[in-house]
C-alpha cells in the first residue's frame, strides 16, 4: 500500500493507481461516484498495467466499465485523461466526457496533430535562455507524455457553477485555474467531499504552470500563479470534510493546507527576488540560486516556477523586465 486508504464513503469508490518512476506524485487517483450508472472522475494515465488495475478495482466494487454514465476530467493533463479511449472502447459505446472549456483543446486531436514542438515553445525557450541540451531533454519528455493518452474530440465543456446530479451524489463545478487555465474542483455537497484534481495535493505544492501557447487563452493577461492564489481563496469557507486529490493521500484540513500553500509561495517569491538582487539575469540562470536541487527531468518546471513568481514580483513593483531579449533579462527593484 503506497498511501493510506481513502475513507469509506457511501457512493464513492476511490482507485489509486501506483505511478512507478514518478515518486513525486505517488499515485494517480480516480473516483467512481454514485449508484449504477456511475460517474468517473479522471481516468489515470495509459501506463502498462494501469487499465488492468482499474478493471480489478471496478470488479472489487461490484461494478463494470459499462456502468459508467459519464467521465469528468479535472484538467487536460495526460495523467488525468490517458485511459479515456480504452475505457470507452471496453464499454462498447460512447461515454460522454466533460472538461472545463479552457482545457478542452488540450485533449483534442487538433492539439495532438499540431507540430510537436511549437513555435511558441521555441520562442519561450529562447526567452528564458534554456541551453540546447536541456531543450532536447524537454522535447523528449513532452514526446513521452504524449504516449500516455489518446485524444478526445467529443468532450463537452464545463463552466464554473455547473451541477452534475445522479443517484447518491450532487457535484458542483468550481473553476480553479492556476495549475492549468481549465483546472476544476468538484464539490459533493451531500458528503462534503472536495475532489481537487491537481489544485490541492497533500504531499507537494502543485505547480501553477506557465502558459506557453498564449493564443489559446480566454484572458490574454492570464498569469498562472495569480490565478492559482485567487482559486485558493475561492475555496475558503467551503464546508469540506475530506479533500480527495488527484495524487497521493486524502486531506482533512483544507484551511490548513491552503495556509501552507500561501506561505510556500510567499517564501518562494522572496527567494526569487533575493536571487535576482545579485544581478540582472535571464530566468534559466536563476535556477541554482532558487532551488537546492533540480532533477534533470524537472528543469522546465523549475523555469516555469521562477517565471510565475517573477510575474507576481513585477505586479508588486519588486522586479522589472529590463530587456525583452531573447534572452529576457530581469532585475530586482
Amino acid at each position: 500500500m503506497l498511501i493510506k486508504p481513502f475513507p469509506e464513503i457511501n457512493n464513492v469508490h476511490s482507485i489509486a493507481i501506483p505511478l512507478p518512476g514518478f515518486s513525486d506524485l505517488i499515485t494517480s487517483n480516480l473516483f467512481v461516484i454514485g449508484n449504477v450508472p456511475v460517474t468517473l472522475i479522471d481516468t489515470g494515465p495509459k501506463f502498462p498495467g494501469s487499465f488492468e488495475f482499474v478493471l480489478k478495482a471496478f470488479k472489487h466494487a461490484g461494478l463494470k466499465i459499462s456502468d459508467i454514465e459519464r467521465i469528468i476530467i479535472t484538467h487536460g493533463h495526460v495523467d488525468h485523461f490517458g485511459l479515456v479511449g480504452k475505457i470507452i472502447e471496453t464499454a462498447g459505446g460512447l461515454i460522454p466526457c466533460l472538461i472545463h472549456a479552457e482545457d478542452k483543446w488540450r485533449i483534442s486531436s487538433e492539439a495532438f496533430q499540431e507540430e510537436e514542438w511549437s513555435e511558441e515553445a521555441g520562442n519561450f525557450m529562447a526567452m528564458v535562455h534554456m541551453p540546447q541540451k536541456e531543450i532536447e531533454k524537454i522535447r523528449n519528455r513532452f514526446s513521452f507524455f504524449n504516449q500516455l493518452c489518446d485524444p478526445i474530440d467529443e468532450a463537452s465543456p464545463l463552466e464554473d457553477g455547473d451541477e452534475i446530479l445522479g443517484a447518491g451524489y450532487h457535484l458542483r463545478v468550481i473553476h480553479t485555474p492556476g495549475h492549468s487555465p481549465g483546472t476544476i474542483c468538484l464539490y459533493e455537497s451531500q458528503e462534503k467531499i472536495l475532489f481537487s484534481g491537481d489544485h490541492i495535493i497533500k504531499h507537494i505544492t502543485p505547480n501553477p504552470l506557465v502558459e506557453v501557447r498564449r493564443n489559446r487563452l480566454r484572458d490574454p493577461d492570464y498569469q498562472s500563479l495569480k490565478a492559482y492564489m485567487q482559486s485558493l481563496h475561492k475555496l475558503k469557507g467551503l464546508d469540506v470534510r475530506f479533500v480527495f486529490p488527484g495524487h497521493g493521500e486524502f486531506i482533512t484540513d483544507l484551511p490548513g493546507i491552503i495556509s501552507t500553500y500561501v506561505e510556500h509561495h510567499r517564501q518562494r517569491m522572496d527567494r526569487v527576488w533575493d536571487a535576482l538582487k545579485k544581478k540582472p539575469r535571464p530566468l534559466y540562470d536563476l535556477i541554482d540560486d532558487v532551488f537546492n536541487h533540480v532533477p534533470e527531468t524537472d528543469v522546465f518546471l523549475a523555469v516555469s516556477e521562477i517565471l510565475v513568481h517573477l510575474e507576481m514580483l513585477i505586479n508588486e513593483g519588486r522586479a522589472s523586465l529590463v530587456d525583452p531579449g531573447p534572452p529576457a533579462f530581469y532585475e530586482a527593484l
